[in-house]
């Protein structure tokens, strides 16, 4: 099976569900076109109520220099483009993160796998979905263990990267979707394995994106999240690298940090989740069998020993939840219409 094939078969009409063209830019029964940018598809629905001009501008930049350019090269562009407000700082952490993303991708990868295999029997190996894939890191790292991925983000800027960063790897088993997590263009139970990493919290409407993440797993197909917890008392929140911000009611949070980053936290484009918040909300979704648990610290670059103590503390039910209120980042997982282990 060829991508063209694969998309035929699997890509649906975000507007009316029916089954698109042949050349998946048209549906075949509402006869809504989608548009192409450098092969990937526009799938977004409802569609955005108005242009971006500066993103326009910034996408036909790239488009441009993308064939004599490298990822580190537009990267900048749009680093320069879309954090331009940010403090050098954040420039400089921003910077380091996209210069080591296949390491930094693997790790995630690797956790997500194993933390899921202890309460949930292994996904097929055939499609796996990549909800808001960003630079392509976990789409490359998913791309050498199953067949096919698709790779879905609403920002085509960064989809162009992931384009780069994906042909640079000299991986083709990637399908780059525009689209929003609200709106999958998938057809029901086509995914064995679903991954979303560090993007729960920039879905500021979460419940509507599990219930799509839901809908589109094959009966025994396997999500996995991580969550940057808004309650986190030990590190600074990793978005405008201030400490507290979640301690803050949610209409005083832009304030305190303005007041101390004098940058935007809107820009941010961020809603941390309590543990609380997290667990109601999936349950709902995936029903009481879904896990909201520690990650593993060592992929995200603490030590490994911190992973032996806090097995110890999951051993401890009263224990473990009152760590979890306050642990940095927590991880959901779940297994659609099957029952743990």
């Amino acid at each position: 099976m060829n991508a063209q094939s694969f998309c035929s078969k699997y890509l649906r009409c975000p507007s009316c569900h029916s089954q698109l063209t042949s050349n998946n830019d048209k549906c075949i029964i509402c006869g809504e076109i989608f548009r192409y940018a450098l092969g990937i598809l526009d799938l977004r629905w409802p569609r955005p109520s108005h242009r971006d001009f500066k993103e326009d501008q910034l996408i036909a930049e790239m488009l441009e220099q993308y064939e004599f350019s490298t990822f580190i090269n537009l990267s900048e562009l749009v680093r320069r483009n879309r954090f331009r407000d940010f403090s050098e700082n954040l420039q400089e952490h921003l910077r380091s993160r996209s210069s080591n993303l296949e390491h930094l991708g693997r790790q995630m990868m690797d956790m997500f796998q194993y933390q899921l295999s202890k309460y949930y029997t292994t996904p097929g190996k055939f499609v796996a979905l990549d909800i808001g894939c960003g630079y392509g890191t976990a789409s490359a790292i998913l791309a050498r263990r199953f067949d096919w991925v698709v790779g879905l983000d609403p920002y085509l800027p960064v989809l162009v990267l992931a384009k780069k960063f994906l042909e640079e790897c000299n991986i083709q088993n990637v399908i780059l979707i525009q689209a929003y997590a609200q709106n999958i263009p998938l057809h029901n139970g086509c995914v064995d394995y679903a991954v979303a990493q560090n993007v729960i919290e920039h879905l500021i409407n979460v419940k509507p994106a599990l219930h799509e993440t839901r809908r589109v797993l094959k009966q025994g197909g396997c999500f996995c999240g991580d969550s940057r917890n808004r309650y986190d008392l030990f590190f600074p929140e990793p978005h405008v690298k201030l400490r507290w911000v979640g301690l803050f009611p949610r209409t005083l949070q832009s304030w305190y940090v303005r007041k101390f980053k004098n940058v935007s936290y809107a820009d941010a484009r961020v809603r941390l989740l309590s543990w609380w918040e997290l667990r109601r909300c999936a349950r709902q979704v995936f029903g009481r069998s879904v896990r909201v648990v520690f990650p593993l610290v060592s992929a995200y670059g603490q030590s490994p020993y911190l992973d032996k103590w806090i097995e110890r503390i999951e051993s401890v039910p009263l224990l473990r939840d009152l760590m979890l209120l306050f642990f940095p980042s927590h991880l959901l997982v779940a297994q659609s219409n099957e029952p743990s282990k």
